[in-house]
């Protein structure tokens, strides 16, 4: 692909995923929260969580105008990620046309499967590429996206399982919910290892945790112990950012990083 056609689909995706979520401003389908129905995610944090969803966009929109300069069209950081980040762009677009139109169903649980792999592909290809002078907006932007996606994708693939039957061991939901909280922790961690801490990572995962935890652990019990477990495993990305940041043996420091 070239590079001036990438850089294109790049502009143009990125702009999509932002104007998507105003589609039912404009009498078009109904918003996502206002939904529900088969594979509905089986936990949902906070409402005010999903505010993260500006930042990336705004953040989407800065990335796509500063890989479009002239300067930047033969970057090798920007050729060897903006293919997955178009694709990234384009399927959260089809992922908000989806729910908007058609309402919770397992084909976003498969279309959020593969953003999540395609945000870690970037997110690592971008990490190995950090001395690149546009890592103050590609680190944070896929940090933050592959951070949420880490735990959406979780909570999207139990509400599957559960709504057709197939969640395993019969378990009540709130024990489901906390063992899908620690398979997420299961990507989290070694994400955050291959990553060294990247903080914009935690801060999405946790981000996300700690909305759960706050939903939750008033309500009292059984739904008091996922919120413990929501917030311990945040506790938990907090403190694997910690050591990383203090540690003798980390590489150079580089801003935003």
């Amino acid at each position: 692909m070239s590079d001036t056609r990438r850089q294109i689909l790049n502009v143009v995706t990125a702009i999509a995923q932002a104007v998507a979520p105003a589609m039912p401003a404009l009498g078009i389908g109904i918003s996502v929260g206002a939904r529900d129905g088969v594979a509905s995610p089986l936990e949902v944090p906070a409402g005010y969580a999903f505010s993260i969803w500006g930042v990336i966009f705004l953040l989407g929109l800065i990335y796509a105008v500063q890989q479009a300069l002239p300067s930047a069209k033969t970057s090798s950081l920007y050729r060897e990620i903006g293919d997955g980040a178009w694709m990234l762009f384009g399927l959260s677009t089809a992922w908000m046309v989806v729910a908007q139109l058609n309402g919770p169903n397992a084909v976003l649980a498969v279309i959020i499967v593969i953003m999540l792999v395609i945000s870690l592909r970037i997110l690592a290809a971008a990490w190995d590429n950090r001395g690149d002078t546009a890592r103050a907006v590609v680190m944070p932007l896929f940090g933050l996206y592959a951070g949420w996606l880490t735990l959406a994708t979780a909570l999207n693939i139990s509400g599957v399982l559960r709504d057709f039957g197939l969640a395993p061991f019969d378990l009540p939901d709130w024990q489901y919910a906390s063992l899908v909280l620690l398979a997420a922790t299961l990507v989290a961690v070694p994400v955050l290892v291959r990553v060294r801490g990247l903080v914009w990572y935690a801060a999405a995962a946790v981000w996300g945790l700690a909305a759960v935890a706050v939903k939750d652990v008033p309500l009292g019990q059984p739904e008091a112990y996922v919120g413990m477990v929501a917030g311990g495993i945040a506790l938990l990305l907090v403190l694997m950012v910690a050591n990383y940041r203090r540690a003798k043996y980390r590489e150079p420091a580089y801003p935003f990083v």
